[in-house]
């Protein structure tokens, strides 16, 4: 779950003689007969300029949207990657400033070590510095420097998932290549050649050898700079070499951003009724009943969700523009991963390939809102889900902390603020519950989609819970409002274990 990419940041001082409120006020006329209508125009404006920060946002996504379909354009791979880069230094230091050295330090010192170290290691060094100096990044104020602001903050974040993914990278190509030459200094086995076959076709189609110049082009693009999605290198090195640039995929993005506007027009209308700020005021614990408060964080993680979703599809959609994540659909792509039946890239006709997106397919909304605790994670921000997997979950040590340890990480990475940690590790606590429920209950219920209702409607309840943590993001209110409601979500987890226990294993009946 990528919170912190979505957080924008605009000076509150930008614009200190214009207030909107008041001119829309007196714009749309609050005479005595209008009255009622104006006031509720100008209260859901006031909610509108508020949420400023989205609006930037909302519009930095619709330019790298445009930007995507003249880039493609070009045909020299050269003249692409620098634009791309220019491009995504650009919005950086528009948004940053001068604080943009620190994506430029953390650029070149990852340079360094994925292209001057061993890539043996070159993989761990790059994970320890980047996720330390993301640690220093967050306390700069501790060492007397100026504080980030969050649209910096959220480059950063990508930033480090871009370096350390690419050091991954490296140090499978360098793996894979000392196993050819094994292979083929030993190769007696049919199955060897099989294999061998596989080495070849994941170096071809996966390997990468990028030079110093190259990986700061990659930390640079444009796409995703800001919102993500994360996109390995080769996902990239694949777009700029690409031969598509008469191919329009103007019909993808329409598709994939058919039901945005509506998502947009809920997240505004809720966010209008049910501001996140109510969830702190005095008169919520002081006036409203313990039954209401439970309820109200349900509308609370539903603006939550239409924000995110508007903002994860409209960053698809700038990569789908730009033509990055475009691979043929019986190559079978994973989100994050690409390609995986590697055998069906070699078609040079790419004229008359269907293609899909599913490389950068960030969020699967339907999935998300239908499927259990479990289902509804594998499908929220794959792409990093996907790079947690692969970078954290498979390369610990322990087996049975892996969970956990891919979960402290994602808190890390989301940032400092004690809400992350409070929600990301209860999730293997809620895993373990749901799991065993599960396994007693879904045999008994003859309607399995009655049981997936049921579990889908909890699971929004959980995720409702901790997203109250994610949302305030500090441990006094957080505490205050699980208090409040008598940290129900918590209780609900170890009663819901205990009470699988107590049901009966069913066994299917035999068969005489």
């Amino acid at each position: 779950m990528v919170t912190s990419s979505m957080e924008l940041f605009i000076e509150d001082d930008l614009l200190p003689s214009f207030n909107f409120n008041r001119l829309f006020c007196h714009l749309s006329g609050c005479t005595s007969r209008l009255q009622p209508i104006s006031e509720k125009f100008c209260r859901f404006f006031a909610v509108v300029t508020m949420l400023s920060d989205d609006v930037i946002y909302f519009l930095l996504l619709l330019t790298t949207i445009g930007l995507g379909e003249v880039i493609r354009r070009f045909d020299n791979a050269k003249l692409k990657q620098n634009v791309a880069s220019i491009i995504g230094f650009t919005i950086i230091f528009i948004v940053s400033g001068f604080h943009s050295l620190h994506c430029v330090l953390t650029a070149a010192v990852n340079a360094f070590i994925i292209c001057f170290v061993s890539p043996k290691y070159c993989h761990g060094l790059s994970f320890g510095f980047s996720f330390a100096y993301l640690l220093f990044f967050r306390f700069t104020t501790v060492f007397g420097l100026p504080q980030v602001p969050s649209h910096t903050n959220a480059i950063q974040m990508l930033l480090t998932l871009r370096m350390v993914g690419l050091a991954l990278e490296v140090h499978e190509t360098a793996k894979h290549r000392k196993q050819l030459k094994e292979s083929n200094i030993d190769n007696k086995k049919q199955d060897a050649d099989n294999d061998l076959k596989q080495i070849e076709l994941s170096l071809e189609n996966q390997g990468v050898s990028p030079n110093f110049a190259d990986v700061i082009h990659y930390a640079f693009c444009y796409i995703g700079v800001l919102t993500g999605p994360y996109y390995k290198y080769r996902t990239y090195w694949d777009m700029l070499h690409a031969n598509d640039s008469q191919i329009s995929f103007l019909n993808y993005a329409r598709q994939r951003v058919l039901y945005v506007p509506i998502y947009v027009l809920l997240f505004l209308l809720s966010n209008y009724y049910f501001p996140l700020s109510y969830a702190t005021s005095a008169e919520i614990f002081e006036e409203r009943s313990f039954f209401f408060r439970v309820w109200y964080i349900t509308p609370l993680f539903f603006t939550f969700r239409m924000r995110f979703y508007s903002g994860f599809i409209l960053s698809e959609a700038a990569c789908i523009m730009a033509g990055l994540g475009a691979y043929p659909v019986e190559s079978q792509p994973k989100p994050g991963n690409g390609p995986t039946a590697l055998q069906h890239l070699n078609n040079k006709d790419r004229s008359s390939i269907t293609y899909n997106f599913e490389t950068i397919h960030n969020i699967d909304e339907y999935a998300a809102e239908t499927s259990d605790v479990r289902g509804s994670l594998k499908v929220w921000n794959m792409t990093v889900q996907w790079w947690l997997a692969v970078n954290v979950h498979r390369r610990f040590p322990f087996k049975p902390l892996r969970t956990v340890a891919t979960m402290l990480i994602s808190a890390f990475w989301h940032g400092v603020h004690s809400g992350y940690y409070l929600s990301m590790l209860t999730v293997p606590f809620i895993l373990v519950a749901e799991d065993a429920v599960k396994r007693k209950l879904r045999p008994l219920v003859n309607n399995s989609k009655i049981f997936n209702f049921m579990a889908g409607f909890v699971k929004i309840q959980w995720f409702s819970y901790m997203g109250m943590a994610f949302s305030l993001l500090a441990m006094d209110t957080t505490f205050a409002y699980w208090k409040s409601i008598f940290f129900i979500g918590h209780l609900i987890i170890p009663l819901s274990y205990i009470a699988s226990l107590w049901v009966p294993s069913h066994k299917p009946a035999k068969i005489i």
